[in-house]
């Protein structure tokens, strides 16, 4: 399935990008950086993964959106093709959360489900392009499929997760397991904000934890704001353009006559009408190639520092309980003690456990967020500066035949 993110045809030569408009229009090529970016984090550190995936294609299939992965074993050239709804991906991340040894573990966030129905597609073209809008946006399930390749990657290329027998069932069987529907009701979700409410602020023990705590929460609201501007900015970049397009059809509406003081005035239409359409598409884009490098990690890392907020507090409740297991211990009778003993052992066994895997993962986590951070900002500028190049030569190309009608393609003909 083609990757529509594009680039103007081009990247740059003034030449080029100067000589054949239409080519412009008609050709743009694929921006893979991004894909390079994440392969380029992911493989490097000590643990080398045991399967390699790519998610080409998504269908829908009556009420659902099937997923076609092709997982490559490390032993293995051949590939094997599986089919999977997000309902599976969904069961593996629950799976995986319930598994022995991960509790000091940072769980890579889910991807945002997809929207495919009718209704949601309303909804999306008018958050993005406003409610006045007269058109609805195309479905975009390359962008589930790249969303869905980037979570399956992130769990391979994870020390603990990568080794999973949960994993290897589902990327190596050809049926998906049966699942069970995932449900939260109230109860929990009471019973869960208490216990945050209660141990959440909870001092810890160790200064260190402490200080990462404080940066998580502070980080967290830090990148859900950044990202929410981002949005905000690309969603004005496409409303943009569609006005733009808008301006277009409404300019060459205009010229349906054929008199002659109307025909020198209907090549001046036909060359601004170019013109604008070549402003909408170095908007789309743009704004195509800013969600792909910049926005897709300010997305990311906003769900990723949640999962560092679960990952601390889940050792902040180890903490509490091997404090309550301290003070049973002191209280215990002499008939309870031993018990009492082995309890408050087997909880500071899993509590410093817990400790020792959550130091890991966060440096791990510090040193991949600066490395995609730095690729992407990096690819994001490096797109901006080309787009924004590749645009002003078509535009500076319009105003020249503005300037100097008799030398238009148009005009000659």
């Amino acid at each position: 399935m083609k990757d529509p993110e594009t680039n103007i045809n081009g990247e740059g030569d003034p030449s080029l990008a100067s000589s054949e408009q239409n080519s412009t229009k008609g050709n743009d090529h694929e921006d893979t950086s991004q894909d390079s970016v994440w392969s380029s984090v992911l493989q490097r550190g000590p643990f080398q993964p045991l399967y390699s995936v790519k998610v080409p294609d998504a269908v829908k299939n009556g009420d659902v959106l099937q997923f076609t992965i092709h997982v490559v074993k490390k032993d293995s050239k051949d590939s094997d093709e599986i089919v999977r709804e997000y309902d599976d991906i969904e069961w593996l991340q629950h799976c995986l959360m319930t598994e022995d040894g991960v509790v000091g573990c940072i769980i890579p966030p889910l991807p945002p489900r997809p929207e495919y129905d009718a209704k949601a597609a309303e909804s999306k073209t008018k958050k993005q392009l406003g409610s006045d809008a007269n058109v609805i946006m195309a479905d975009e399930f390359h962008k589930d499929c790249r969303n869905v390749e980037r979570y399956l990657n992130m769990v391979i290329s994870h020390e603990v997760f990568g080794k999973s027998e949960i994993l290897k069932k589902f990327l190596c069987e050809k049926e998906a397991a049966v699942k069970t529907k995932l449900k939260k009701s109230l109860f929990m979700r009471v019973s869960q904000a208490v216990d945050e409410a209660r141990k959440g602020q909870h001092k810890d023990i160790d200064e260190f934890f402490q200080k990462q705590r404080d940066w998580a929460t502070k980080y967290t609201a830090c990148m859900k704001e950044t990202s929410l501007n981002f949005n905000k900015m690309l969603y004005s970049q496409m409303r943009l353009a569609n006005c733009y397009g808008q301006l277009t059809t409404s300019i060459k509406e205009s010229i349906p006559y054929k008199d002659e003081v109307q025909s020198e005035i209907n090549k001046y239409l036909v060359v601004l009408s170019e013109g604008v359409d070549n402003a909408k598409h170095g908007l789309e884009v743009m704004s195509r190639n800013d969600e792909k490098t910049l926005g897709v990690h300010l997305d990311l890392y906003s769900k990723y520092m949640e999962s560092v907020k679960e990952m601390l507090f889940r050792r902040t409740c180890l903490m509490v309980s091997y404090e309550e297991a301290n003070k049973a211990l002191e209280k215990a009778k002499p008939n309870k003690r031993e018990a009492a003993e082995e309890h408050k052992q087997n909880i500071e066994k899993a509590f410093e456990e817990c400790s020792d895997s959550a130091k890991r993962e966060l440096k791990s986590f510090r040193q991949q967020r600066i490395l995609t951070f730095g690729e992407g900002l990096t690819n994001f500028v490096e797109a901006q500066i080309r787009t924004s190049r590749d645009t002003i030569t078509l535009l500076l190309r319009t105003l020249n035949t503005i300037k100097c009608p008799t030398d238009s393609p148009s005009t000659s003909e």
